[in-house]
């Protein structure tokens, strides 16, 4: 009973937050694909020796809003606070099932590019990863030069399985509140080349499995793409397939340049 007042109270709060900010009857799809996360996840506790269980390590939920309206709305109901993450991990423990003391639960927003009604991606996707005992958590480091635009640095050297890439350090939503910090950060001094990067323009990630680097473009206005041995390659805006680096890319965001390097 209690969990359940939880919930309650917490569906009260995400109402209150987003009608106060998007009218009346604006939390209405948020809380029931809220409920639908929630229930996805708890679907996927298993029973075995040491009884319930949960063996996946980290959870990615992708919210996938058709415009920008309801973007705003989603990130207000899910990514405020980490209410969303909060409410997950309080399933896991009411349903009594073990999982991993360091599991991850990632939050991404993107806005989907507009398609035909019949390819219309749904509002949201889950993602559940199992931990790999023989994975390596070195993860290989990279160097990211600044060929072309202003940055904060000249050259960016990070061992980080998740860049974030865009225009100003902090990205904050309408009512002021914090909602993506970029790891590389083009100045937002108004320059033409500066000016085609997005505040929330791309993401490189690290596939462990794969063992290699990863690029999305989260539907930037200006777009992401490779310039490879001469040929050049377009990362397909909000496709969360990416497209898969080399050391030596020179990616364009926009019109701003970096050449991704790994170092040996």
């Amino acid at each position: 009973m209690e969990f359940w007042n939880r919930l309650l109270k917490a569906e009260q709060n995400i109402r209150r937050r987003v009608e106060s900010a998007f009218g009346h009857g604006a939390a209405q799809t948020p809380l029931e694909v809220r409920r639908e996360i929630l229930e996805q996840v708890e679907s996927r506790v298993v029973v075995d020796a040491s009884g319930n269980a949960f063996p996946f390590g980290r959870i990615i939920v992708k919210l996938q809003p058709p415009t920008q309206a309801l973007r705003d709305v989603f990130e207000t109901a899910f990514m405020h606070e980490g209410s969303l993450k909060a409410d997950i991990i309080e399933k896991l423990k009411d349903s009594q099932a073990h999982y991993p003391n360091e599991i991850e639960v990632a939050i991404e927003s993107q806005q989907v590019p507009d398609v035909a009604p019949a390819e219309a991606l749904p509002l949201y996707a889950l993602e559940f990863i199992k931990l790999d005992p023989t994975r390596k958590p070195e993860i290989p480091e990279t160097r990211l030069v600044v060929l072309k635009g202003s940055a904060e640095k000249s050259e960016y050297g990070m061992k980080k399985e998740r860049i974030l890439v865009g225009r100003l350090s902090e990205v904050m939503d309408r009512e002021g509140r914090m909602v993506r910090r970029n790891d590389v950060v083009f100045l937002d001094d108004g320059s033409d080349v500066n000016s085609t990067v997005g505040r929330a323009h791309a993401r490189i990630w690290f596939d462990y499995e794969r063992r290699e680097f990863w690029i999305m473009d989260e539907a930037s206005r200006y777009g992401t793409r490779i310039i490879r041995d001469g040929r050049s390659i377009e990362i397909p805006g909000g496709n969360t397939r990416g497209i898969r680096l080399r050391s030596g890319d020179e990616v364009y965001f926009g019109q701003a340049c970096l050449r991704f390097e790994l170092i040996k």
